[in-house]
């Protein structure tokens, strides 16, 4: 059976994407400069609703609960696929004390391969749509998320405790016990 046209060029961007490191998202208009920067240390962690990979609607709520680490990622991002069973371990061995949340970037578009991947790679944590509302992203655009992966460490009063960007998740991996430590005391660092 031939190719079509529409799976090679499928086949070309999904290549194109994969041989990146890690992605940046942005507006393509000139209104991104109205998102608003990275969330930094000492601010507080916005809320948001969205629907998890199986339809249900999942209410995230930073205050008032024990500490979360949200990840923001997509399934095409080598980096987050790399990083995923650490981010499963975290969530394995913290799960009582640390809930772990993720938001994929991806769109429901491309929730066929963000269902597989979950499945594939034995996710132990919530995986949540990111969704669009106007031009804004609900829960992305909010927390200034520009790169994957993101993740972003909130204590349970809901104040941003830590940001790690692309790179600096490895770090954030390494360290996490004395990231969690480190909720306890109050103290803050950016990535």
């Amino acid at each position: 059976m031939p190719t079509s046209p529409v799976r090679v060029a499928g086949a070309a961007l999904l290549a194109l994407l994969l041989s990146a490191g890690s992605f940046s998202f942005a507006a393509s208009d000139s209104r991104q400069t109205a998102l608003r920067p990275l969330l930094r240390p000492g601010e507080k962690a916005p809320a948001f609703a969205l629907s998890d990979i199986d339809g249900k609607r999942v209410s995230f709520r930073p205050e008032g609960r024990k500490p979360s680490l949200v990840v923001f990622w997509s399934a095409f991002c080598p980096l987050c696929r790399e990083l995923t069973p650490f981010l499963n371990d975290i969530a394995r061995r913290y799960g009582g004390s640390v809930r772990v949340v993720s938001v994929n970037l991806d769109g429901k578009r491309f929730s066929h391969a963000v269902q597989a991947f979950a499945r594939d790679s034995g996710i132990a944590y919530p995986v949540l749509y990111d969704d669009l509302r106007g031009d804004f992203f609900i829960a992305s655009d909010p927390y200034g998320v520009e790169k994957t992966p993101t993740a972003v460490l909130v204590d349970g009063g809901g104040t941003v405790r830590a940001v790690y960007v692309a790179e600096g998740m490895r770090e954030m991996i390494r360290n996490f016990d004395a990231a969690v430590a480190g909720l306890k005391k109050g103290t803050s660092v950016q990535k």
